[in-house]
């Protein structure tokens, strides 16, 4: 038998890597598509979030046995910007919140409004017995003030649209207006909602909830503390 010339094996030789750059390309595709989805699935999610996923996620690059984190291949140089600009629309809404605290306390409304600044929000709480009248949705006369000077605010901070939310105690309610609690809590949010438009707030930054007695802020065993529990809050958020 006669051996094979070596420009025979040369050609062999050629011939199996050809195909070779299709699996690298093919590779290369997959890798780039990974990397896409992996980008608009970080615009979707909040920092920390980011964070925590990139380094729980591991991968092994080509035959190598040490793995490397997502974390440390991909750029986090947006991601800390990420994080730096939602400290600063922290201290951005801290600087609001003031500002909020200063209006209130400047036209005597600390006794029935009181603002809170939690979980990155500004929360206006008017307490019910101001606006309404135990059992109703219809506002009081003297509501009509305190409205118009949380409309003031509203429309001194653009920035913000604001969810009117509705909450009673857990004491039932049965009447031919309001079979239940839900009922009471998210017309009196609405009606709230319907004033602020009538009086100039644009419908589009506002939204309306009514929440029953399920988000308490104080035991309902006490008068005292039924009483902080039946309330309106206009809870503040960045508009997008």
């Amino acid at each position: 038998m006669t051996e094979p010339k070596i420009t025979d094996l040369e050609e062999i030789a050629q011939t199996d890597s050809r195909g070779a750059w299709l699996m690298t390309y093919a590779d290369l595709v997959t890798l780039i598509l990974v990397f896409f989805v992996l980008l608009f699935s970080l615009s979707k999610m909040e920092t920390g979030n980011i964070l925590d996923a990139l380094k729980s996620f591991e991968i092994t690059i080509g035959n190598e046995t040490p793995k490397t984190s997502l974390f440390d291949i991909i750029d986090t140089g947006s991601l800390r910007k990420r994080k730096k600009l939602d400290q600063l629309t922290g201290m951005r809404e801290m600087d609001v919140f003031k500002e909020m605290k200063s209006f209130i306390r400047k036209m005597s409304l600390g006794e029935s409004v009181n603002a809170e600044f939690t979980e990155g929000k500004i929360v206006l709480r008017v307490e019910g017995s101001v606006l309404f009248r135990s059992g109703s949705a219809d506002l009081l006369p003297q509501a009509s003030q305190i409205l118009s000077d949380i409309i003031q605010i509203i429309q001194n901070n653009p920035q913000y649209d604001v969810d009117i939310q509705g909450h009673t105690d857990n004491r039932p309610i049965s009447t031919p207006k309001f079979a239940s609690n839900w009922e009471l809590s998210a017309i009196r949010a609405t009606t709230v909602l319907r004033y602020l438009i009538e009086n100039g707030i644009s419908g589009e930054r506002l939204t309306a909830t009514g929440f029953a007695d399920l988000r308490p802020i104080a035991s309902n065993y006490s008068p005292e503390g039924r009483r902080k529990n039946r309330r309106v809050e206009f809870v503040l958020k960045e508009n997008q």
